[in-house]
């Protein structure tokens, strides 16, 4: 199990600070983004589009990166990376 860390509306939409999701060593943000989705729709809806492609409603950080910067949905995860999902922000 990964414990992922939420923030601002991702929280209000989860009911929850965090979400566990199942994981194994080396899997992909893809598979993390498919058991989120089966924990929890509406959130998973947030993530990804139509097209099954990242929305950018949600940034994706594994290790602090987001992970757009890496290698998007296909980014590798290790036992070790904090993945935190956080909506976009905007300020002035």
């Amino acid at each position: 199990m990964k414990t992922l860390k939420l923030f601002a509306t991702l929280r209000d939409l989860a009911g929850q600070k965090t979400i566990d999701v199942p994981f194994t060593h080396g899997q992909t943000v893809r598979k993390l983004v498919e058991d989120i989705t089966l924990i929890n729709p509406a959130l998973g809806a947030e993530i990804l589009d139509e097209n099954g492609d990242l929305s950018g409603a949600v940034h994706i950080l594994v290790h602090g990166r987001n992970c757009e910067w890496l290698n998007g949905l296909d980014t590798t995860i290790k036992e070790t990376d904090i993945v935190t999902l956080v909506p976009p922000v905007a300020g002035g």
